[in-house]
């Protein structure tokens, strides 16, 4: 966000403990609303860069899983 007048806020008046405070707390806003990426596990890169072939694939019913 570019600097301008209007959107300053003047802590002058504050003592500096409270200032500190205050940057604290804004630092902690902006990393609550900031979007957070999840790193690609490395060990899953080879899987996602390469298709995945299969020949024959067979998936049994439910049913069949609850009868054994």
């Amino acid at each position: 966000m570019p600097r301008s007048a209007a959107n300053m806020l003047d802590l002058s008046g504050l003592p500096a403990t409270e200032r500190r405070e205050m940057r604290d707390f804004f630092q902690f806003l902006l990393s609550k609303c900031a979007k957070k990426q999840k790193p690609v596990s490395r060990r899953f890169v080879a899987l996602i860069d390469n298709p995945l072939t299969v020949d024959s694939l067979e998936i049994p019913s439910r049913e069949s899983l609850y009868d054994r």
